[in-house]
């Protein structure tokens, strides 16, 4: 059972209020009545973060730790095992739980079957999220037919919450405004931390120990950090070499604060860079500014990367490009830091319109092959924040190549 001993011990700062959970359960409420759904059984990480304030690190490939969310009611249900006793009686929005005997996969779905027999549930239309980091697709199947022997029909409704927390509430964008600026923090101490001889992996150590230190969190996925002939890396890690006088050095992480991301890539050069790299990320820093003056709230928000393509195509830069685009920013868990939004629909989600509220990134990255001295690419992201009247990049940093 829950220790409220330990609940009545909370003295750190919770990252929503009551109110604004109350607000998130009642949506997902009113969207699971629209779809028909008498009950859903969250599993996806971030939804569950998104729903409880649940924070977790380890989402094993049997992990059936899920959120029973009933349309008729705002009780809730949690499932996890014993073995989380202390988060879950740290972590006030969750009221009741079910504990898990984690024997085997089947017992445990037949634990969630059981719950929801009792709340009248068993024959119910019932969404799952088997498009989710967690469980595994196999363990995210026994659930679905365990369900289904009971007599539920199962339904996949993967992205139901996700749709809900692609717009930001008020209380969300402030959280990411201080992500965004826990990322500034980072990429100054990372710029200045920029020598000759240092490795890659003590430039990661200060950007982590910043966000850290500034009241931040670990991001949702491994920050990207490359130099010299690894700095057109893309979703590399940082390595044991060291930066050389003259070496381009790559940038990409996240500041992350409650889960809630906010994406930030610059490039930097030891000493005077090529005056072609120069040009370059000169030239395609304006992509930034070319969006922010073509769109507004209300456009769908296939403009923007129609906008960012056609600039890249007029300023002479597609040969080079290794990806223009974006994706929606907002409460990730690792291995990810991304929803299922992209700047061009995937998933099957369609083209949705621009809405105060909405973050997402905008990356221009390029890979030069032509041995240019100092580096094998460039690379600038901004995350910007649809407001009222346009969109605002999140970021102070200038987007062009810095000299260290």
């Amino acid at each position: 059972m829950i220790q409220t001993y330990l609940r009545h011990q909370i003295d750190w700062e919770q990252p929503f209020s009551q109110e604004e959970y109350a607000r998130r359960r009642q949506r997902t409420r009113q969207a699971m009545t629209e779809a028909g759904l008498e009950a859903l059984f969250v599993t996806n990480p971030a939804d569950l973060t998104w729903l409880t304030g649940y924070d977790m690190i380890w989402y094993h490939l049997e992990n059936l730790t899920g959120l029973l969310v009933r349309a008729g009611s705002d009780d809730t249900l949690f499932f996890d095992g014993r073995g989380h006793t202390t988060i879950i009686s740290t972590t006030p929005e969750i009221r009741d739980v079910c504990w898990l005997n984690h024997e085997s996969v089947e017992s445990e779905c037949r634990q969630i079957a059981r719950a929801l027999a009792d709340f009248g549930l068993a024959s119910a239309r019932l969404g799952i999220q088997p498009w989710a980091y967690a469980p595994h697709g196999r363990t995210s199947d026994t659930l679905k037919h365990t369900l289904e022997a009971g007599g539920a029909t199962v339904e996949d409704a993967s992205f139901l919450v996700e749709e809900l927390r692609f717009v930001k509430s008020p209380a969300e964008v402030a959280v990411m405004k201080r992500a965004a600026a826990i990322a500034d923090e980072a990429m100054a101490a990372a710029r200045d931390a920029i020598a000759d001889r240092v490795m890659e992996t003590e430039i990661e150590a200060v950007i982590m120990s910043t966000m850290m230190r500034a009241g931040g969190g670990y991001p949702g996925i491994r920050s990207m950090v490359g130099s010299g002939p690894r700095a057109g890396t893309h979703h590399s890690p940082p390595q044991h070499r060291r930066i050389r006088q003259g070496d381009l050095v790559f940038l990409d992480f996240c500041g992350c604060l409650h889960r809630y991301h906010v994406n930030l890539n610059r490039t930097f050069s030891l000493g005077e860079p090529d005056q072609r790299w120069t040009r370059l990320m000169t030239t395609s820093s304006g992509c930034m500014d070319a969006v922010i003056e073509a769109c507004r709230p209300g456009d769908a928000v296939t403009k923007v990367q129609e906008v960012a393509d056609d600039y890249i195509d007029r300023a002479g830069l597609r040969q080079w490009v290794w990806f223009v685009g974006g994706y929606s920013l907002g409460i990730a868990v690792p291995p990810d830091w991304c929803g299922s939004h992209w700047l061009s629909p995937r998933n099957n989600l369609g083209d949705r319109t621009l809405e105060p509220g909405q973050v997402f990134n905008l990356e221009n990255q390029f890979d030069v092959w032509e041995d240019w001295p100092g580096g094998s690419g460039v690379a600038w992201i901004d995350s910007f924040l649809v407001t009222d009247n346009g969109l605002e990049v999140l970021s102070k940093l200038p987007r062009t190549i810095t000299t260290v």
